[in-house]
């Protein structure tokens, strides 16, 4: 457990090698390309940065919805990665232009059919819409407009509207065939001479005419019968197409996905070169590589021709910041989300994932202790880690168990808290390890000793960071450092002492532990100056102030350092207090199924259970990222890392 050691690698060679040397570094996986020219040696430097125009990208986005369209899968990495990187014979951009060209005319002429199909099926679908309103007019439409000295116009007529025609003295007729919610359809129709005027009139009752579609002919009846059998053979034709499409996709689909993959990786490469520097006919490109894969990475680009490979320590280059690639075992490897929520660790820090792990499923399991309910838990994270391939399946499998283990401590089984009695007495307990309404006391005061040990680990790693850090205010003299958790476990075992009968505050004790520890973390900073350059100051900044300054904001500061101690401690309270609630809402559950009937029994115990488990199992996760981020992370976690992400691992460009 840790973060991985990293090599800065610088590469040298002919422009003429720049993208076999870029196409290299993709294919091993493993190499975080940083730009050439930092800020600061830009414009001292002979070299300059390359910008040029990627000319793959129209190609691979074009590439990307024909295969859509043909149903071939390049969505994802993963799809692309199955077909490997091997070569294809295609080496030019104008090479994979022309297969993406072959591959178009092949499924061509039924891809326009398709397209033919949709746009019929939707128009007549359209026409077939406007006939369902307009099958009671029983007439004719060539008839109907042929009449030379009448005006008809179809449409729909708001129903408000059609109450105040009656208001109107003019000649005509209005002719509802069909009514909705909102609609009156139908037509008016008057003399040609009265046509402005009834237009009028009806323009300002809200009519809407329809435009009658060129597919609709003879009697409504007839006409939507013959658009729907129109309509139903497209509809047909578009299954026979999507069939032959299918066939096809399957006999080309290893092969699109090899030239797809050939083409994404060198997007993706040519895409790097704005990344890389150049002068006279040179080529200059850096960047990071785990340190037990440098030596293979170096062996890798030592093949090609006029390359110069160089490795050295991560730190050679001071305004350059290493990526931070997390190093997790089994068990800590999906809580790593979690930690991430926070941030990347610092390069130079710790990864305190296995802390995470082993702090959020203890918590979790002693806050949602159910055996049965936590059995569930475990069933729905196997379902997510091995059918929906969901990373936070295997956080669910670990929180399950570890609610199944304290849900059997407690005896409690879907809120039965005497089902597990035959168990206990079969094994010699004779009874349950921890009755939880009667040992109220006892799960507060070991939910805050719980919370006591997880902070002093928190210190213990923040210790730990200052030190790799060279930062002594941090590791020695800081709230969270040495002098801090002296302080800190020196109260709590007073605390502890007074509880048991004894007092451990002797002069000796108070002043030893206590005061000097306080008057460390007081002056941390210019101690922490003394102790790094051997030398007496107040601050590293001379214009900060005298000591009148130094003594006030210390003393707020030291006023807050306490007040965290204290808030920070009584926090883990939640911990029991869950455990109390959990017990409390099962409670409620099995009362409310002995109030109902027994065929209703089951169904009430299924119900409530579900909610229980719904709503706190929710509530439950929500307070253990509060309790790891804001009383464990914050004492020692800096999350502003950069994280390692290497090139060509991304291959599919939007094609959206």
């Amino acid at each position: 457990m840790g973060i991985e050691k990293m090599v800065l690698v610088n590469i040298v060679g002919d422009m003429s090698q720049l993208d076999n040397t870029l196409g290299k570094c993709c294919e091993s996986g493993c190499f975080h390309i940083e730009p050439a020219l930092s800020r600061s040696n830009e414009n001292r430097s002979e070299f300059k940065m390359l910008s040029e125009e990627n000319p793959y990208t129209n190609t691979l986005r074009r590439f990307g919805e024909l295969c859509r369209k043909l149903g071939i899968d390049v969505s994802s990495a993963a799809a692309v990665k199955a077909a490997s990187y091997s070569e294809t014979g295609y080496k030019t951009l104008y090479d994979f232009e022309r297969y993406v060209d072959s591959l178009e005319r092949e499924p061509g002429a039924l891809l326009d059919e398709k397209r033919d199909c949709y746009k019929e099926i939707s128009e007549k679908g359209a026409a077939i819409k406007q006939l369902n309103h307009l099958k009671g007019m029983n007439a004719n439409f060539e008839q109907v407009f042929s009449c030379e000295y009448t005006h008809i116009k179809l449409g729909k007529l708001p129903i408000d509207s059609f109450e105040k025609l009656e208001y109107y003295d003019e000649v005509f007729f209005f002719i509802p065939f069909d009514k909705d919610k909102q609609f009156y359809w139908g037509m008016y129709f008057c003399a040609n001479k009265d046509k402005a005027v009834v237009d009028e009139i009806f323009q300002t009752l809200y009519f809407e005419p329809v435009t009658v579609s060129p597919y609709i002919q003879g009697t409504p009846e007839k006409a939507l019968e013959e658009l729907n059998d129109a309509v139903n053979r497209r509809s047909l034709r578009v299954e026979q197409i999507d069939e032959e499409l299918a066939r096809f996709s399957k006999e080309k689909s290893e092969e699109v996905l090899k030239v797809y993959a050939q083409l994404a990786l060198r997007d993706n490469t040519f895409g790097l070169r704005k990344k890389a520097a150049a002068v006279n006919g040179k080529f200059y490109v850096k960047g990071f590589v785990p340190k037990n894969m440098s030596e293979d990475f170096k062996k890798q680009l030592s093949k090609l021709k006029s390359i110069s490979v160089t490795l050295l320590p991560a730190d050679s280059e001071p305004d350059l910041t290493p990526p931070t690639k997390l190093k997790n075992g089994w068990f800590s490897r999906p809580y790593i989300s979690v930690v991430e929520m926070y941030g990347v660790p610092v390069y130079n820090g710790i990864n305190p994932t296995l802390f995470v792990a082993l702090s959020f499923t203890l918590l979790f399991g002693i806050m949602f202790g159910d055996l049965g309910q936590g059995f569930v838990v475990f069933l729905a994270g196997l379902f997510m880690s091995l059918k929906l391939k969901n990373k936070y399946g295997g956080l669910l499998t670990r929180c399950g168990l570890s609610s199944m283990f304290f849900g059997f401590m407690y005896g409690s089984f879907f809120g039965f808290e005497d089902f597990l009695d035959p168990v206990y007495e079969a094994i010699g307990w004779g009874k349950k390890p921890l009755e939880i309404f009667d040992q109220t006391t006892f799960i507060l005061i070991s939910a805050v000793a719980i919370g006591v040990a997880i902070i002093l680990m928190s210190m213990i790693l923040n210790i730990v960071t200052g030190f790799k850090q060279h930062d002594y205010e941090k590791a020695i003299f800081g709230c969270n450092g040495i002098a801090g958790i002296i302080f800190y476990s020196s109260v709590a075992a007073a605390l502890v002492g007074r509880l048991a009968g004894f007092s451990l505050t002797t002069p000796m004790y108070v002043i030893f532990l206590i005061v000097i520890p306080l008057i460390c973390i007081f002056c941390r900073v210019p101690f922490s100056i003394a102790a790094k350059y051997k030398r007496w100051q107040l601050s590293e900044d001379p214009e900060e102030g005298g000591i009148g300054n130094f003594i006030v904001e210390n003393f707020f500061e030291m006023f807050e350092f306490l007040l965290s101690y204290v808030s920070n401690t009584l926090s883990f309270l939640r911990v029991g207090g869950f455990v109390l609630c959990h017990a409390g809402m099962m409670l409620v559950v099995m009362t409310l199924m002995d109030g109902f009937s027994a065929a209703a029994q089951p169904i009430v115990l299924v119900v409530g259970n579900a909610f229980v488990m719904a709503m706190e199992g929710m509530i439950v996760a929500i307070q253990l990222i509060r309790l790891e981020f804001y009383e464990v992370f914050s004492r020692f976690y800096e999350g502003d890392g950069k994280p390692f992400e290497p090139v060509g691992t991304k291959l599919v460009s939007d094609t959206e």
